[in-house]
């Protein structure tokens, strides 16, 4: 391989574990940000919040931390 070649493989090597690397990042971030307005429109909400928006949102919660416990719990046992 020439010095030319060596480069562009390089330089395309780190512009594609930049682009793993800050794609969840960006991904994360505008998550982040969903789930501030969503915790301010609960609690600052004026109107009263009705049972039925309550239940939905604490199934939500709940279902996340199952989904994100269990595939913790998943790969640790794989690991194993």
């Amino acid at each position: 391989m020439s010095t030319i070649e060596t480069a562009i493989s390089i330089t395309f090597v780190f512009v594609v574990l930049c682009a793993l690397i800050l794609m969840p990042i960006s991904i994360s971030s505008r998550a982040l940000d969903d789930a501030n307005i969503s915790i301010e429109d609960v609690l600052f909400e004026d109107e009263f919040l009705s049972s039925e928006q309550l239940n939905t949102f604490l199934t939500g919660i709940s279902e996340n931390y199952r989904i994100i416990y269990g595939s913790i719990v998943e790969e640790v046992t794989n690991e194993e």
